[in-house]
């Protein structure tokens, strides 16, 4: 695992981006955002920023080194980061590591769990 970079640093920050949709992997890839920001494993991208073409969130898409986790196959995360000319450099799917899409259910917090565990072993 690497420590969050700043821009001044000898290497490009490291980032993560998550998909914040309304159903149970949307809000799992926002839990596992966070959970990796708390580590100070990768700091936080507001992809919402991104999204609206805010000149920082911009820049700092397209300097850092992102991690990005999308809910499902939909892909409006992945979606953003490339309508900006931005690339992630690790990308998972919550729906590709075994969770099914649907409502927040009582395996939420399992769920999180084995996601963050994934992305862990594969970054």
């Amino acid at each position: 695992m690497e420590e969050i970079k700043t821009c001044c640093g000898d290497s490009a920050p490291l980032l993560i981006a998550a998909c914040s949709g309304r159903s149970n992997v949307g809000q799992i890839a926002n839990r596992v955002m966070v959970e990796m920001d708390k580590m100070g494993i990768a700091a936080s991208l507001c992809l919402a920023g991104v999204g609206a073409g805010l000149s920082g969130f911009v820049e700092s898409a397209r300097a850092g080194k992102i991690i990005l986790v999308d809910g499902c196959p939909v892909g409006c995360g992945k979606k953003i980061l490339e309508n900006n000319s931005a690339q992630p450099e690790w990308y998972f799917v919550v729906t590709e590591l075994g969770v099914q899409k649907g409502n927040i259910d009582t395996k939420f917090e399992d769920d999180s769990k084995l996601v963050l565990e994934n992305i862990m072993a594969n970054i």
